[in-house]
């Protein structure tokens, strides 16, 4: 009796992916924003489950995987786990691979689903959320247009003026809740 090697393709199109997606043939996590400097953000982390994955009646083993990866880079994680079913009903819990050789850990059975995870270490991004430079928040009491938001410190009133024996009366009236407190007037 001879043993044989056979490949099974796993799509990975296929299955149910959460936090990961397929870009241009190869499984990564998702892409969630674009920061101020045109840069990609991602999740920090994802899964990958396939499918059920038929191995036949006539093999002996699901021996291996084999994976290939590609631009991993410093900052990024992977996990592979297999789990098998003799019945496709009862799976077995998933199990880490040996990364040296692939080597499946799982009970040997007539069904397969892999499973890999994928995470990143956190990255700096600068995330833009206005510039403040068209006034479109400006208000009596707020300016915006100077590329930044903050509270106007004077506010200039136009009081209404009467005349009495003794000078001018100057009035003017603005809402309580407007202000939180008045730290001095100044007439000029």
């Amino acid at each position: 009796m001879s043993t044989k090697e056979i490949g099974l393709p796993i799509d990975l199109t296929l299955g149910v992916h959460n936090g990961t997606e397929i870009k241009e043939g190869k499984l990564q996590l998702k892409e969630i924003a674009i920061d101020s400097t045109g840069k990609s953000i991602y999740a920090a982390k994802g899964t990958w489950e396939s499918s059920v994955i038929s191995i036949g009646d006539k093999v002996t083993a699901f021996q291996r995987v084999v994976k290939t990866m590609v631009g991993i880079g410093s900052n990024v994680d992977y996990k592979i786990f297999t789990k098998s079913s003799t019945d496709n009903i009862t799976w077995s819990e998933y199990t880490e691979i040996t990364y040296l050789d692939g080597k499946i850990n799982s009970p040997v059975g007539l069904y397969a689903r892999i499973k890999i995870e994928l995470s990143s270490a956190l990255v700096p991004a600068l995330l833009t959320v206005d510039e403040f430079t068209d006034g479109k928040y400006n208000t009596d009491y707020v300016s915006s247009s100077d590329g930044s938001l903050r509270l106007k410190r004077n506010i200039t009133l136009s009081p209404t003026v009467s005349t009495h024996e003794d000078g001018f009366l100057y009035r003017t009236k603005f809402g309580r809740s407007k202000l939180s407190k008045i730290n001095g007037i100044t007439f000029q």
